[in-house]
């Protein structure tokens, strides 16, 4: 089933989306199959699925989950290095390029943020190339999509080939620089405050200019 969601306030829209994506991680790990792997394709470390998955680690281990991340940006470095922690404990014998790369060629990036959620569970974004402050105010989720799933994960695996293992020394945080060849400005978003009483998503909209 797909839904599209029409603008909203920034302010709104950022809560809401984030509030999507954490029903999408809660309903994958409802559905968890262990040893099958979220993949995610972000504009940076700060994007909504990055806060999701640091926020569910710990119930992504509990069902097996593990997760591959590819990111646009290194930037901000405090979300990266704690993305980059998260994916440690869901897989601690991995070690860091096998579960996060960098998208650092910029013809690639008017590729879409994506993720793959589960065997028929997707959500894709606005063009990483995109300024943060000029995107589209759509999502689009597709909760029962096996076609969408399957061409997410090949988009995944031809983007994961083309991308850049990151340097261990930006996941450890010993640099604090801006990394050579990140794209754009650091993002200025701030963790979004979820109010309990807000309430749930209604529908599974995918988002795309």
């Amino acid at each position: 089933m797909r839904a599209l969601v029409e603008p909203e306030h920034s302010r709104d829209l950022r809560e809401i989306e984030l509030r999507r994506h954490l029903h999408m991680m809660a309903r994958a790990i409802d559905r968890a199959v262990t040893g099958f792997t979220l993949t995610m394709i972000l504009r940076s470390p700060a994007s909504d699925p990055a806060k999701a998955l640091i926020g569910m680690t710990g119930a992504l281990q509990r069902v097996g989950l593990n997760a591959k991340i590819i990111v646009a940006k290194l930037d901000p470095e405090d979300e990266l290095r704690q993305l980059h922690a998260s994916l440690s404990t869901l897989a601690p014998q991995a070690n860091a390029p096998a579960q996060i790369r960098w998208l650092r060629n910029p013809r690639l990036l008017d590729a879409h943020e994506q993720v793959i959620y589960g065997e028929t569970m997707c959500w894709s974004g606005d063009a990483m190339r995109r300024d943060a402050d000029r995107r589209n105010a759509l999502s689009l989720f597709d909760n029962d999509s096996t076609d969408g799933a399957q061409l997410g994960r090949l988009a995944f695996a031809a983007l994961w080939a083309a991308s850049a293992p990151v340097p261990e020394r930006y996941l450890a945080g010993f640099l604090h620089g801006r990394p050579s060849g990140a794209y754009e400005r650091p993002l200025s978003e701030a963790p979004v405050s979820i109010s309990p009483s807000a309430p749930g998503p209604q529908g599974w909209p995918l988002l795309r200019h």
